[in-house]
């Protein structure tokens, strides 16, 4: 019997290299997949902790929104947002309340059609006064606009202006008394000498200055009485242009008795105001009878009238004069108060009484080149096709 060696016997056969390489791609096989594995579970991880801070923001920005909503809900002032073709998008309840429903769908110039503007900022609607304030929100073409109720302050403010009224009717009442007991005077003089004989020239020249004071005082009673009770009713249409020339026509003989040069630069016939023509047309020609008292010699006088924001008329009348003392601006208007010897100082306050009853303002500054230059916006009725100066 032939007995072999353990060793012999133990020993593994060789490995050939296929089987080598095979070995080998499995062990790398294995590897990457338990770094794909990895990989996967931590990719997996990271993408859940997204969606979790994403679903956590997405609830915050609902929240934020509900807040914001909220707040917006609870303004004590109007909101509405106007999209870049002028349609209201958005509104709060406060807004609702202050212009009326619908306003959603609707457009801004319709809605602010419900009333009128008396000035640049402020709209008159269902007998409420309303602030407004209009804010472009970046590149979207959007707007914001801010409404606010007024109404309560600007009744305080008619109420102290009624109180201050009624001071000043005192003060009127006694300078008025005291600018009629002159020429009362001499008339009561006048009159004891006509009864004397006398020739007959001497009692025409009598009876004329006689006539002259009574007229002069007839003159301070009718303009005190005009500033006093205010002015006639608004009563219609007023066609800007033609009141304007009837104005300069009214005052054709002093014009052309001082030869003064007057231009008009009209904005056209559409603008239409709403008031008593009598009334703007007396208002106009004052200020020009004004402009020319106030040039010595060939007066120049400019008057121009344009619109602003198709919602104001803007006239101003213009002369080359001496222009108004810098310590005389503030109270030009005050009643009884005046630069000029021989006037009653009722001239311009009739024109600014009668321009607040329109719903206007007016404001009277020195030119730069000199002169004087009276501004005064009125809202309009009827804006003009042409686009409108924007400010």
């Amino acid at each position: 019997m032939e007995f072999k060696d353990h060793a012999t016997l133990a020993q593994p056969e060789p490995i050939s290299l296929e089987q080598a390489t095979l070995a080998r791609a499995g062990e790398a096989l294995e590897a990457t997949h338990a770094a794909m594995a990895q990989q996967i579970a931590r990719l997996t991880a990271e993408l859940e902790a997204a969606r979790l801070a994403r679903r956590e923001e997405h609830a915050e920005r609902g929240r934020l929104l509900t807040r914001l909503a909220s707040l917006l809900d609870a303004l004590p002032g109007g909101v509405v947002i106007v999209d870049s073709t002028g349609r209201i998008t958005e509104s709060n309840p406060q807004a609702e309340r202050l212009l009326g429903e619908p306003l959603e769908g609707e457009e801004w110039s319709a809605v602010e059609a419900r009333g009128y503007y008396p000035d640049d900022t402020t709209l008159e609607i269902h007998g409420r006064r309303l602030s407004v304030e209009a804010t472009h929100l970046g590149d979207n073409g959007e707007t914001v606009v801010l409404l606010s109720d007024i109404t309560r302050h600007h009744t305080v403010q008619d109420e102290a202006s009624r109180k201050q009224r009624l001071v000043a009717l005192g003060e009127m009442a006694a300078r008025l008394a005291h600018q009629i007991r002159t020429p009362l005077s001499s008339t009561l003089l006048y009159l004891t000498l006509m009864e004397s004989d006398l020739p007959k020239a001497q009692r025409q020249n009598i009876c004329s200055d006689v006539r002259s004071h009574l007229q002069h005082m007839e003159a301070l009673i009718t303009s005190m009485l005009g500033f006093v009770k205010g002015h006639g009713k608004v009563t219609g249409p007023v066609g800007l242009e033609a009141a304007l020339a009837d104005a300069v026509q009214s005052c054709t003989a002093d014009i052309e008795g001082q030869q003064a040069a007057v231009t008009i630069k009209s904005c056209g016939p559409e603008p239409h105001l709403e008031g008593s023509y009598d009334d703007l047309v007396a208002a106009f020609s004052n200020l020009i009878t004004n402009a020319l008292d106030a040039s010595a010699t060939q007066p120049n006088i400019t008057i121009s009238s344009r619109i602003r924001n198709n919602r104001l008329a803007v006239i101003q009348i213009a002369d080359r004069g001496c222009g108004i003392p810098a310590e005389a601006i503030d109270r030009i208007f005050d009643p009884f108060f005046t630069t000029r010897a021989e006037g009653n100082g009722l001239g311009l306050a009739v024109v600014a009484g009668t321009i607040t009853q329109h719903g206007g303002t007016i404001r009277a500054a020195n030119r730069p080149g000199g002169g004087a230059e009276f501004t005064i916006l009125l809202p309009i009725t009827l804006a003009p096709e042409t686009p409108a100066e924007v400010v």
